[in-house]
């Protein structure tokens, strides 16, 4: 009976073991991810060079090695951003970590998607970035690929709002109803 309950008992403990190690490979590999800041560094008549902040969250209790990754920002359709590293840096348990990217948005290949651009921000839609590439993480000694394929991220639900522009362009739009249908803002 002895025999019985202690390989019970070392039974439930192993299962017990596998499930939280179980669980804390699935919150690793269910990451959170946003958008923290888009802004525009400079600009010319054929590129206007911008910077992304892409933040990651890691919701397990175990500490991540980022091993390297490579991601294209998207915003309809456009190529906006590149981000491409090997240099491996640690992410803490329950964490998040900041991938910085630049590119250049060639201003002749998007000019389709500056109007579409500028009558969402004006009509208050939400701003969406799409991100394609890979992340190469290694997780309590397993290497494992995160891969995004047009995943979409929200960048900011009222853009004008978060720059403190959308009471200016409310009144705009209350003072000059004509004008501002006329620019197509709604």
């Amino acid at each position: 009976m002895k025999k019985l309950l202690l390989f019970g008992g070392i039974g439930l403990a192993g299962f017990g073991f596998y499930r939280y190690f179980k669980y804390q490979v699935d919150m690793a590999l269910n990451y959170d991810y946003k958008i923290k800041n888009f802004e525009i560094l400079n600009y010319d008549n054929q590129n206007i060079n911008v910077s992304v902040q892409l933040e990651i969250a890691n919701n397990s209790a175990f500490e991540i090695l980022v091993r390297e990754y490579d991601l294209k920002l998207f915003f309809k359709g456009k190529n906006v951003a590149n981000a491409k590293s090997k240099v491996p840096f640690a992410v803490l348990p329950n964490d998040s970590f900041t991938l910085k990217t630049q590119g250049a948005i060639n201003v002749q290949q998007t000019k389709v998607a500056i109007l579409p651009f500028v009558k969402d921000v004006f009509e208050k839609k939400p701003i969406n970035l799409e991100v394609t590439g890979f992340i190469k993480v290694k997780f309590l000694g397993i290497n494992y690929t995160l891969k995004f394929d047009q995943e979409s991220f929200q960048y900011s639900a009222d853009l004008l709002k978060d720059v403190g522009l959308s009471k200016p362009i409310d009144k705009f739009k209350q003072n000059n109803p004509k004008i501002a249908k006329i620019l197509g803002i709604k």
